[in-house]
């Protein structure tokens, strides 16, 4: 049964790349890479998101960064919202990766380690996004002097990792 519903999947992926190409060559529509990937990362990460609904929790991982990517991407691509294409599409990933981290650990609660990956992915996420949006404070300098601050929370979440196995 999951095998069929994701060959479905792909084979509506396919139908939907293919009118789109074969529209462009006909003249009747733009249609490129450009407004390709958002359509599929959305649909793979809709995917996903089924399977962590019929009780495949670690497949909220890749489902929250596929679709955190797809529909960011799709709202630049398609002009939906003009203040996202001060974004790197590298900042969009980093962004989501750490993110999807967090989603992890909701769905899997026990898993405390995905806290440490998804707090550093996500600082450095959003320092990416305070530079592409151009804060003054942003500077290479502040990140010089202040970058022991990761090592103090990983310190915190190792301290705090190991007090709760001490209790139980």
């Amino acid at each position: 049964m999951k095998k069929h519903t994701s060959n479905v999947v792909i084979g509506a992926i396919l139908i939907i790349v293919g009118l789109g190409l074969i529209l462009k060559r006909m003249g009747f529509m733009a249609f490129g890479w450009d407004e390709i990937y958002p359509v599929v990362l959305i649909l793979l990460g809709g995917m996903s998101v089924f399977s962590v609904l019929k009780g495949d929790k670690s497949a909220s991982f890749w489902g929250t960064f596929l679709l955190l990517c797809g529909l960011t991407t799709f709202l630049r691509n398609y002009g939906l919202v003009d203040s996202l294409w001060d974004l790197e599409l590298w900042t969009i990933v980093v962004l989501a990766f750490g993110i999807s981290f967090f989603v992890l650990y909701f769905f899997k609660s026990q898993d405390w380690g995905v806290l440490v990956p998804g707090a550093i992915v996500t600082f450095f996420g959003l320092i990416f996004l305070l530079d592409d949006l151009d804060v003054s404070w942003m500077t290479i300098e502040n990140i010089r002097n202040y970058w022991p601050i990761i090592l103090i929370i990983i310190g915190i979440g190792v301290v705090v990792s190991a007090l709760s196995k001490k209790n139980t």
